[in-house]
C-alpha cells in the first residue's frame, strides 16, 4: 500500500504537476472510449497537449500509466486511505465507505475500464492483473486496514479483516455488478444506497462486538 500511495503523490514544480494531471485526465479518457489497444502514447499526449516524451518521462510506459489511471480513479471515489478516518465508529464509516464504493462501481468509467480489461484478456492478459491490483484488491485492502483497526479499537470482532473486507465488498456489488456486465439499465441511485445501507446493517449485526 505504501508504494502505491507513494506513486499516486506528485513531486517537483507545479507546471510538472499540471501537466501529470493532464496526461492522468487524459489516459483516463482515452482507455475508457477506444479501450487499450486503440489508445496509443502518441493519443495521450496529443490529447494532453504534451510531447511524447514528457509521457514517458513522468509514467515510463503505457502499462504503467493504465494502472495509474485505475488508481487515480480509485483515489478520485474517495476508497483511498487518506480519504479514511480509523477514528470514526463504524456505524458512520461503513455507510459512507458502502456509498463511495457503489458509486465507483457503476461509473461509467469503471464500467468501461473493466471491460477493456475483459475484451483484452487473451491479446494483454497482463491488464487484468494491473486492474485487480489497482483496482479491487487496492480497494479491498483499505477496507481490511480500517476493520483492523476498528478490530484494534473494540468496537469490532474481526479476526480476518482482509476476508471480512472480501465478504464486504462483494456483497455490495450484487445486482448492479451483472446489470453492468450485460449492458442493462442502471439501478437508480437511490436503490444502490439503499441496498449499501442494508448491506452494511448486515455487515454490522455480524462482526460488531
Amino acid at each position: 500500500m505504501n508504494t502505491l500511495k507513494a506513486e499516486m503523490k506528485t513531486r517537483g514544480r507545479p507546471r510538472s504537476t499540471k501537466k501529470r494531471d493532464q496526461i492522468m485526465a487524459s489516459a483516463v479518457e482515452l482507455f475508457t472510449r477506444d479501450g487499450y489497444e486503440g489508445t496509443s502514447v502518441e493519443d495521450i499526449a496529443a490529447r494532453a497537449g504534451v510531447s511524447k516524451q514528457t509521457v514517458y518521462s513522468h509514467f515510463g510506459n503505457k502499462e504503467t500509466l493504465f494502472g495509474l489511471a485505475v488508481s487515480s480513479r480509485c483515489k478520485q471515489s474517495g476508497i483511498d486511505p487518506d480519504s479514511i478516518d480509523p477514528k470514526m465508529p463504524p456505524e458512520q464509516m461503513l455507510p459512507e465507505m458502502a456509498r463511495r464504493f457503489v458509486q465507483l462501481i457503476n461509473s461509467e468509467e469503471a464500467v468501461r475500464v473493466q471491460a477493456v480489461c475483459i475484451s483484452s484478456a487473451e491479446s494483454h492478459p497482463e491488464l487484468g492483473r494491473i486492474f485487480f491490483e489497482r483496482g479491487p484488491l487496492q480497494t479491498v485492502h483499505v477496507v481490511a486496514e480500517y476493520l483492523e483497526s476498528q478490530h484494534a479499537r473494540g468496537n469490532l470482532q474481526v479476526e480476518n479483516p482482509l476476508m471480512a473486507a472480501w465478504q464486504f465488498l462483494c456483497m455490495l456489488r450484487a445486482e448492479s455488478q451483472m446489470r453492468s456486465q450485460f449492458n442493462l439499465d442502471r439501478q437508480p441511485e437511490t436503490d444502490l444506497y439503499e441496498y449499501a445501507d442494508y448491506c452494511v446493517a448486515m455487515f454490522l449485526r455480524a462482526y460488531r462486538t
